[in-house]
């Protein structure tokens, strides 16, 4: 794995706003601290960085709202115990970016792009009517040469829609494709996330046996005008893969 450069200062000339800036440090910092020993206080922050408490105030908030730290009251910020896999504002489609960003050595693999009918439960999931197919694109997401997901997106567009295999390697996501060439952009998924035991072929795919537990999350999309257009199903290595997300009240 490439080993990631950490940064531990902040830039005054950069136009990204501070709090994010000591945010994404204190992100950094947060791999090498110890569940349950505080953290670091807002004091200290506002003399390490020579900035007001506003900013600091701001990175901290984010920081507990996405679940890497815990505050409370007179006693300090606490790393929690399981830090976040993903940033909520992961985008759809943009999980080999966001591993390579963090440095690790990821791989996409199309398995092929393809117009197929859709099974019942397909039809009935995206509503569709008629005999008309739809476009699956399958993908194997691969994490130090290892098989981390097998992805399946069935999406319901227009038949004069056909990426090819190169232009989805040029792009990474087939979500980039559809709001460049036809002006659907995919806003929103809701997901259904589940563990289940993995059938033949998807332990062809994973290379691992039928059988072996996997975490499967199923994701309808969605338009920025609230129209479903697609469906996708990822199987995940259940020892590679986890889900954090924090609940607020």
């Amino acid at each position: 794995m490439r080993k990631v450069m950490k940064r531990n200062v902040i830039d005054r000339n950069s136009p990204v706003p501070l709090y994010k800036q000591i945010k994404e440090i204190l992100i950094d910092e947060l791999q090498d601290s110890e569940a349950g020993s505080p953290f670091i206080t807002e004091g200290e922050l506002v003399r390490r960085f020579h900035v007001s408490r506003a900013p600091v105030r701001q990175a901290l908030k984010e920081l507990t709202d996405e679940g890497y730290v815990y505050r409370e009251r007179s006693k300090g910020t606490f790393p929690v115990q399981e830090l976040p896999v993903h940033p909520p504002n992961l985008q759809l489609g943009g999980l080999v970016n966001y591993l390579r960003q963090q440095g690790a050595d990821v791989r996409s693999k199309i398995l092929g792009i393809d117009r197929v009918e859709p099974t019942d439960e397909l039809r009935e999931i995206l509503r569709l009517h008629g005999d008309e197919k739809v476009l699956r694109v399958s993908r194997l997401i691969l994490l130090d040469k290892r098989p981390l997901a097998w992805t399946q997106t069935y999406l319901d567009v227009p038949e004069d829609f056909n990426p090819t295999i190169r232009e989805l390697k040029q792009v990474e996501s087939v979500f980039e494709l559809l709001e460049s060439d036809l002006g659907i952009s995919i806003s929103r998924g809701d997901h259904q996330i589940y563990a289940s035991a993995a059938k033949k072929e998807e332990a062809k795919i994973l290379s691992f046996d039928t059988g072996d537990p996997v975490l499967v999350m199923e994701t309808k999309l969605y338009t920025r005008n609230n129209q479903l257009v697609g469906w996708r199903k990822a199987v995940n290595i259940a020892d590679d893969y986890k889900f954090s997300f924090t609940v607020n009240r």
